[in-house]
């Protein structure tokens, strides 16, 4: 859906060299390192900082919820010893919805990250 292989390797990798990420995407990804490994106060204090260099509070928080969310969902199935589903029952949700990939790539690429003044064709307030 629109990450190819060099992408993904890059994020999973050494993210910070990559010249594949910009200044706001690394420093969102850390964020979500650092939530992850619940290392915020005293190993990386530079994490908050430099988020606040690319993001405005709302975006701040929106990043946060979503990694806090991932997070709380990959602790919770996997202390109940959740599995994935079989392919079968996703293949139920294939066809309930149709999402056609290019216009997803558009819509991300259209995103407030996107954008220097963090509009991202919607309007936003200014960055604090």
């Amino acid at each position: 859906m629109g990450f190819d292989e060099e992408l993904i390797e890059a994020i999973e990798g050494d993210f910070q060299t990559s010249d594949l990420l910009s200044p706001p995407e690394k420093a969102a990804i850390k964020w979500a390192e650092v939530l992850t490994k619940m290392t915020y106060r005293g190993e990386n204090p530079e994490a908050m900082p430099e988020l606040k260099k690319h993001f405005n509070a709302a975006q701040i928080v929106e990043i946060t919820m979503v990694s806090g969310f991932f997070n709380f969902w990959n602790r919770f199935t996997d202390s109940l010893q959740i599995d994935i589903e079989e392919a079968p029952v996703m293949n139920k949700f294939v066809k309930s919805a149709t999402i056609d990939p290019a216009d997803y790539v558009a819509y991300m690429r259209d995103g407030w990250w996107n954008h220097e003044d963090g509009s991202g064709g919607v309007t936003k307030g200014n960055k604090t």
